[in-house]
């Protein structure tokens, strides 16, 4: 049972490295990169950590995947924890910038990840 928590964990994650890297890319990256309202370096700096998102997701898949694989709880450890801090990280923020959780939802896609992997870590 448990490591269908980490595989249910992974297959969620991968969904959204899917979403970020084909929809994020087409309504972030490339109007960030086509800004000409930013500063060079701050364009700049802005794009490579959307990339640091990028390999930030892909490594919360991979850990679940390993883990449900290998059965090595560590993996799911380190996932969790990732995931954990995404949506403490996303949901804080958008409370802190009073924004609204539907035109910033990244946080909260993380919650079910975290969950997943919770749930997998207790069974």
């Amino acid at each position: 049972m448990q490591s269908l928590y980490f595989y249910a964990a992974g297959a969620i994650s991968g969904v959204w490295l899917l979403v970020h890297l084909f929809l994020g890319g087409r309504e972030v990256a490339r109007p960030l990169l086509a800004s000409v309202e930013l500063d060079p370096m701050v364009r700049d700096v802005q794009y490579l950590c959307w990339h640091f998102t990028s390999v930030g997701i892909a490594g919360i898949a991979l850990f679940y995947v390993l883990a449900a694989m290998s059965e090595t709880v560590s993996y799911a450890v380190a996932g969790t924890v990732l995931a954990a801090g995404f949506t403490v990280t996303g949901v804080g923020l958008v409370i802190k910038q009073k924004a609204a959780h539907l035109k910033v939802p990244q946080g909260c896609l993380f919650l079910p990840v975290a969950l997943f992997g919770v749930l997998g870590l207790l069974a």
